[in-house]
């Protein structure tokens, strides 16, 4: 089992507020009570914070920079000092993304011009919804604005990344998640876990609310991941909810999350609701396949920010050994500002709530095996070194090792290796007993070119009729034993 504790929205609320130490103490006091729960709930081993690191400033605010630094501040200290009481330090096993509190409201403003009525865009309203459109519409003045100052809106972030690159900062230099990307990798659990973490901020500014991850992040996540595997399990972690009212525009598309479930992501963590939920989704290519997508509620938001009847909070989730089910225990927080158990009428009035979902699959609608995608590296390697002419030997040695001989293209390499290497019992070994004739005849080959014309006879007659070598080929291979041994008087 693999336990993450799953916390997100840390702003604080300026009329709720939360210290730093009130935080982690009722955390800790929290975590302390895990193993008397019933069930009991393990301990985390790794940490996911689903984006709104801060609360951010309004637009025109006196030193909107310097409060956010101060902001920062805090919840740097915060996830420091988190990290070292639930990891012992580690902070390479804390994944962590923005959400649209951590945007600089006031740098995303300068970076735009309001456009004059008469400038104004044929059909400029739906030109807004767009893809990279360079519109915004501010909704409580009824004026358009447009960004004109690339560089400038593309630094609406620097606060966060800043913060974010201070944080990891204590790491080595090689295992450092990289700042100002739409995605950055993390291997958990002795790396059978891989997280692709998003920033599903791509769009989001001081007046387009809505989430989106770059499809192209998505799929270079996808091939990342699929170099850096094998994976017993892909998660994504991004910020913005999937789904809302009719009044609200500042969810994402689910066809996003989609896009996750056909390239094998079989978890998603999000944030930005401020309440728990468990929403499974399913796409259609080949099969019915299906990722569990999973929402933890606000940790530090306040009354006026919380949804109806929901209360501050967060999520532990424990992933099953096979990965292929997780438990998500939801915690809130009542009395005293302290955390305790879920009572969710969601859940039927349990704290927690058990997930499945299906496993990937391949091109040809099979589960994916991770040992067969390690396997599938060894065979290129392979391949490689044999098309360089490198030391024949050594490759059949690692086919026999990774046990190449379970695929198809694995099998013709050993025999490939061993032809080179001019080894018949090493062939022999790395391929266990010949499948085919082909295989039969080379290895009975190879005995015939170091005049082993005995060892060739035994294994023609133990196994030609197993592969189906009869008639004329038997014959002649028959013949070839003869002149080996006659030649060798």
């Amino acid at each position: 089992m693999f336990c993450i504790l799953h916390i997100t929205d840390l702003h604080r609320s300026l009329h709720d507020p939360l210290s730093n130490d009130e935080l982690i103490s009722a955390l800790v006091s929290d975590r302390d009570s895990f193993p008397f729960e019933d069930p009991p709930i393990a301990l985390p081993q790794a940490i996911v914070v689903s984006g709104d690191i801060i609360q951010g400033v309004g637009l025109g605010a006196p030193e909107s920079a310097k409060q956010l630094a101060e902001q920062y501040d805090t919840a740097l200290a915060f996830l420091g000092e988190l990290a070292d009481r639930f990891l012992g330090g580690d902070r390479s096993k804390v994944v962590i993304v923005p959400g649209n509190h951590d945007i600089d409201w006031n740098v995303a403003r300068s970076s735009m011009i309001e456009v004059a009525e008469a400038e104004y865009p044929k059909e400029f309203l739906q030109s807004l919804h767009k893809l990279g459109s360079p519109y915004r519409w501010d909704w409580k003045t009824r004026r358009l604005y447009k960004i004109n100052d690339k560089t400038a809106y593309e630094s609406r972030l620097a606060a966060f990344w800043r913060f974010f690159d201070n944080f990891y900062s204590i790491l080595p230099a090689d295992q450092r998640p990289q700042s100002r990307v739409d995605a950055n990798l993390y291997s958990l659990d002795e790396g059978r876990i891989g997280v692709a973490a998003f920033n599903s901020c791509a769009s989001n500014d001081c007046f387009a609310f809505q989430g989106d991850i770059p499809k192209n992040a998505i799929a270079r996540a996808y091939l990342d991941l699929k170099e850096g595997g094998p994976w017993r399990l892909r998660v994504a972690v991004w910020h913005h909810d999937i789904e809302g009212p009719p009044h609200r525009n500042d969810y994402m598309d689910p066809e996003i999350v989609r896009g996750m479930i056909g390239r094998g992501f079989r978890l998603g963590l999000y944030g930005h609701q401020h309440k728990p939920q468990v929403t499974p989704q399913h796409v259609f290519i080949p099969g019915r396949e299906e990722m569990a997508v999973v929402s933890a509620g606000s940790l530090c938001a306040g009354a006026r920010e919380l949804p109806t009847g929901a209360r501050r909070g967060y999520s532990v989730i424990e992933i099953g050994d096979e990965y292929d089910q997780a438990r998500v225990h939801v915690r809130e927080m009542a009395f005293a500002n302290l955390f305790s158990r879920a009572n969710l009428a969601a859940f039927g009035g349990k704290s927690f709530v058990d997930l499945k979902w299906t496993r990937p699959v391949d091109a040809g609608g099979r589960p994916e095996a991770p040992e067969r995608d390690k396997l599938t590296k060894v065979i290129l390697a392979a391949e490689a070194s044999l098309n360089a002419g490198e030391m024949p030997a050594e490759v059949l040695r690692v086919l026999q090792q990774e046990g190449a001989a379970a695929l198809p293209y694995g099998r013709r390499l050993i025999t490939m290796a061993g032809l080179a290497a001019r080894s018949p019992d090493e062939t022999l070994a790395a391929l266990g007993t010949p499948a085919s004739i082909e295989e039969l005849m080379i290895i009975a080959d190879l005995f015939l070119a170091q005049s082993r014309s005995d060892d060739a006879e035994t294994l023609l007659i133990n196994l030609a009729s197993e592969v189906g070598l009869t008639g004329e080929p038997l014959q002649e291979m028959r013949r070839r034993i003869d002149m080996t041994r006659r030649m060798a008087k």
